[in-house]
């Protein structure tokens, strides 16, 4: 029987940054990560999220 997961814990590869969110909910808004580069007309880069870990 398959497991159901109610939260999914997200972290910012280059960041480390963390928010949880609910299941069904989707990954989190991109926001601006404050250790990646700048682009060329200087906005700061989005995060990059990943599954760090369900619960």
């Amino acid at each position: 029987m398959a497991e159901k997961f109610n939260h999914i814990a997200y972290i910012c590869s280059y960041c480390g940054a963390r928010q949880v969110k609910s299941a069904g909910s989707g990954r989190p808004a991109p926001g601006t990560c404050a250790r990646k580069g700048k682009t060329r007309d200087g906005r700061s880069k989005p995060h990059t999220w990943v599954i760090d870990k369900k619960f």
